[in-house]
């Protein structure tokens, strides 16, 4: 059996959609959360390019948030139903990374500015990118995927789900998408993790 170790911040961040198939597949793995000043003295210059997450597998690691979520999707079922349905899936979730970037760009920046981003964000962006990500969401699932969940769910599930918390985006203007994330928050093991891990800021 192979043993799994996944590299990131005391954070929810880019690590946490891996740590949520972690969860659903019901495998182990070694949470390793580190501090700013522990990433630049030592685990920097352990990961593949020098950013974080990454994933250790049997000794090997492996770089990429989103990377590592198809991986581990797709090692653990939660891929398409054949490879076109891996691609159909992968194109949604290049999408959703898309609308998820918007948000990056907030962290950082004063809180005046990002007041004003926020409401950028809300007043143009999501009218704009909800619309079409919902055309490619079918019972509460990406479309690829044959109807069960998938990597891309959860994906879709961790971005909405802080869109709707921490933005005021009202998802019932979405009802795939709020089905969606509805659907994955249900899931008993994924239920279970969100409200058994650690308590961080982000």
């Amino acid at each position: 059996m192979s043993t799994y170790k996944l590299y990131y911040f005391n954070a929810r961040g880019r690590a946490e959609v891996a740590r949520i198939i972690f969860a659903q597949a019901g495998v182990k793995y070694e949470d390793i959360r580190f501090q700013k000043e522990e990433w630049m003295s030592k685990y920097k210059a352990e990961s593949p390019f020098g950013r974080s997450p990454y994933l250790e597998v049997d000794g090997t690691k492996v770089a990429g948030s989103l990377n590592i979520a198809r991986y581990l999707g797709e090692k653990f079922g939660l891929a398409g139903k054949d490879n076109l349905g891996n691609a159909v899936l992968g194109g949604a979730s290049d999408y959703i990374a898309d609308i998820g970037a918007h948000l990056a760009k907030m962290f950082g920046v004063s809180d005046e500015e990002k007041a004003k981003m926020a409401a950028e964000f809300k007043d143009k962006t999501v009218p704009q990118m909800f619309p079409v990500i919902q055309k490619h969401v079918k019972d509460g699932h990406v479309v690829g995927s044959g109807g069960k969940l998938s990597w891309v769910d959860i994906q879709a599930y961790f971005l909405f789900d802080i869109i709707s918390k921490d933005f005021g985006v009202n998802l019932t203007d979405y009802p795939e998408l709020q089905k969606l994330v509805d659907g994955v928050a249900s899931e008993p093991n994924i239920k279970k993790w969100i409200e058994s891990r650690p308590k961080t800021d982000f």
